[in-house]
Order: C-alpha cells, then structure tokens, then sequence
C-alpha cells in the first residue's frame, strides 16, 4: 500500500513540474509574440504546428553584371536633390540585393549618336546595353531590325503602371513593342508669350490663360491678338514689335496637328502613309501663312542663322513664340515675365501640343538569358523611389516657370487625351517636317506647292519604313 501511494505521488509530481514547464513554456512563447521585432511567420508557426511555413524569399543573383545604359547628354552625376538622394539610396540597395551595377555612359554628341548606336549594333558588339535614343533616331534601328522585341521579355510587363503607353503604341510594330519610357512624357509644343508686351498694346497679360481655360483659344483670337501686338510705335512705316516669330517646323507643326491633320498617318495595320493630302492639311499651311501675309510675323533678317528668332523674344521685340517647352531654360534669365499656353485650335482640331518623346530600346542579337537579367535590373531601377509614390508630377516645374497658372493649368491640359498627340514623321528615316515648311517660310512655295512637292518625295521613304523596299545601304 506504501508502495502505490509513493507511486501515485511521484506521478503527480511529474505532472505538476511539466504543466510548470509548459506554462512557462507559453508565457515565453506570449512574450516572444509581443516584441516589435518577432517575425509574424514564426508566431503563427509556433500557434500552429500544422499552418505551412511561408518560405523566404531568395533574391535573384545576377552574378555583378554591370549594365550599361547610353544617352548623349551626361554621365552618372551626384545627387543635388533629396529626392535624388533617395533615389541614389534606392538603387544601391536594389544593386547590393540582386547583385549587379548599373552605370550611364555618354557615348557621343546628339549629332554623332544615332551612328554610333547603329554600327555598334550592326558590328555585334552593342556600346551599351540599353539605349536612350531620340525620337529622330528610331528610323534607321527599326528598318533594319536592330531592336530587340521588348514584349518577348518576361521581366517587363509593360501593363503596370509606370510604363507609358503612349510611347509602348508608337513603337509597336507587327505585334512587338520595339521601345518604352517611364512616366509621363515631357512638355513639349505651345505659345510663349511676353506679359509687358500685352500690356502696352492694352491687353490684360492673363487673356492667353483665360481663354485657354475656357476653351475660347482658338486660331482666330490668336490672330486678333497677333494684329494687336504687332505696333508700329515710331511711326516710321516699320512694326518695332511684331505679335509673332517662330521656327517655321514648331509653328507649323502647331498649325497642322491643332486642325486635326498629321505628316504621317499609321493605318489599322500598321502601314505609314502620307498625310500631307488631306484638305485640313493645306488649310492649316493656308492660315499659318496668312499670317506673315498680313505682316504679323517677324520677317527673318538678311544673312542671319536659322535660329534668329530667339534673340527677338528676349529682347521684347516679339510679343508670342511657337516653341517647346525646354525653351524655359532659354527664357530664364529674360527680363520680361512671360507665360505658355497650349496653340489654339484650329477649326477643325482642338487646343493641341505635339509630344516628342526619349524613347528606350535595347540592341537586338543580346543571349536570351542576358536580356532577361537586362529587363530585370532595368525594371527595378526604374521603379518609383519609395516614399515619393504620390508626389504631385508638377512639382519640379514651378521653379522654371514665371507663373503658377503655366503649370497647373497649361501642363495638366497636355495629357488630356483630346489635347496632346503624337507624330509619327520621325520615324521614317530620310524626311523631315522642314521638306514642307522651310520653302513656305522663305515664301519660295505656296503651301499647295509645298504639299505637291512632298507627295512623290517622300514615297520612297515611306516604302523603305513599311519593308517594301530595301533600305539602302
């Protein structure tokens, strides 16, 4: 009897010490759970000994393989910005994670670039890895097959939101996207005007953005500001101010795109094809000249360079300029304040801007598992820098600006999809906007000539761009 009732005690004992153990065992386990820095996978694993363990992820290795990417601006530079510091940050950590660099090179001058990317290609050894390529020098690569087709990629997916579609629909060819660009694409074509110009010819400097904002911008309030602005203040005979000079490509550009016509046209199948014929065509050309007839536009001077028409603005001889925006960088030290707006529409269009866009490419003939690791790092190192998600696009244009209205009313209005286009003449390699506008300018054709002149001229070139014929050596 002794002997069963030490047995029963040593039993309970047993049994007290493990249900202490096993409370302290929880308490522990409780603790654990609560600090800030326990791993949520490892708790519900430890609460549940059945829940499949989540596994960790396994950053792709690729191996300190350096990328190159080209342009014919700059090179890598130091950050001067926060937001360039945070970028900077950024990319480090996702080219220490994955193990590879990333380096920009500048391979030449604008003027000596497109060459350099062709025959490096065509040579089989590409000067870099990714190429920044103007929308001028898209031709000739994609004539001759040199781009490598980026939807076949797997490490793009050109469906998030970063990628611009717009660009991804230009360079889209027999079913492939050739070329892309992230984000939104850069201001480009509207109408500078000169605010003390305005105000000396008795017009309030803000009418340009009034109209604008009420959709009243159109070719003939444009005109009646030109007749306006255009002053004869000595009365020797001569305007002194002159309501408008510009290029005669920006400006016609201006005219043709905002009356609803286009150079080039790309049909249903991808088919280029010369837009010049259309009636709405020469009624731009038409009412563009008609303007230098009435004396409004500057004449240019004798013996001067082809960009004579900058010095006028700046020194507040002409009151309005058809030009890009990266022309702000001109302005920036002029004395009269001056503001931007869309060009007007034309009778049979809307207020238009015309874009040209950077575009991204990569050589063709790369080893299919080098390209994937291409497209991986490129698409990492384009991502948004975190924490900057949702930072207001126009931001960066106030300081380049002399007024808020040009960035919060004329910029926004440009990627309204009714407002902005864009061309497809760079594309086809051998023509150009000027085989139109240069001899219209210089008044040694009638815009009716001017089309005519370009109607057989540029077939070839449009044969050569849809494979009908071979691209010459």
């Amino acid at each position: 009897m002794k002997h069963s009732i030490k047995k029963v005690l040593s039993v309970l004992l047993v049994a007290v010490f493990a249900l202490s153990m096993f409370t302290a065992c929880a308490k522990k386990e409780e603790t654990k759970a609560t600090e800030p820095t326990a791993a949520p996978v490892a708790t519900e694993a430890a609460a549940d000994p059945t829940a499949t363990p989540v596994p960790t992820e396994v950053p792709k290795d690729l191996g300190g393989m350096e990328i190159t990417i080209a342009n014919w601006w700059e090179t890598d530079k130091e950050p001067t910005t926060q937001k360039e510091e945070d970028t900077l940050a950024y990319r480090n950590e996702i080219m220490e994670k994955y193990n590879f660099k990333v380096k920009t090179i500048n391979l030449g001058s604008w003027t000596e670039y497109q060459e350099i990317v062709v025959s490096s290609i065509m040579a089989g050894d590409p000067a870099a890895d990714v190429f920044v390529m103007d929308q001028k020098f898209m031709a000739a690569p994609l004539q001759q097959g040199l781009l490598y087709p980026l939807d076949t990629l797997q490490n793009f997916d050109f469906t998030e939101e970063k990628w611009n579609q717009e660009v991804l629909d230009l360079i889209t060819f027999d079913g492939h996207k050739y070329g892309m660009a992230v984000g939104k694409m850069e201001p480009r074509l509207g109408i500078f005007f000169n605010k003390r110009l305005f105000e000396e010819a008795g017009i309030d400097p803000e009418l340009p953005y009034d109209m604008q904002k009420d959709g009243t911008w159109t070719w003939a309030a444009f005109e009646d500001l030109c007749a306006k602005l255009t002053r004869d203040t000595n009365n020797d005979g001569t305007p002194d101010v002159y309501g408008l000079a510009s290029f005669s490509k920006d400006f016609f550009r201006g005219t043709v795109y905002s009356n609803g016509a286009q150079y080039i046209g790309k049909d249903d199948k991808g088919v280029f094809f010369n837009a010049t014929n259309d009636p709405k065509f020469l009624e731009a050309l038409e009412w563009g000249i008609s303007l230098y007839d009435a004396g409004y536009h500057m004449p240019q001077p004798e013996g001067s360079n082809w960009d004579w028409f900058i010095q006028p603005f700046i020194e507040g001889k002409v009151a309005m300029q058809c030009a890009e925006e990266y022309k702000v960088n001109t302005w920036k030290d002029m004395e009269d304040d001056w503001g931007f707006v869309i060009f007007p529409k034309g009778p049979n269009g809307e207020m238009m801007t015309v874009f040209t866009e950077n575009i991204v490419v990569m050589p063709a003939g790369l080893d299919a598992e080098y390209a994937e690791n291409v497209a991986f790092a490129y698409n990492l190192y384009t991502n948004t820098t975190p924490g900057y998600e949702d930072e207001d696009w126009r931001a960066n244009y106030y300081s380049v600006f002399r007024d808020a209205r040009a960035v919060e009313e004329t910029l926004p209005l440009f990627y309204e999809p009714e407002h902005g286009t864009m061309s497809y003449l760079p594309l086809i390699n051998g023509i150009d906007y000027g085989n139109v506008t240069y001899d219209l300018d210089a008044r040694a054709l009638t815009p009716a000539e001017s089309v005519e002149k370009v109607q057989q001229q540029w077939q070839t070139f449009l044969d050569q761009a849809n494979g009908l014929e071979t691209v010459a050596e």
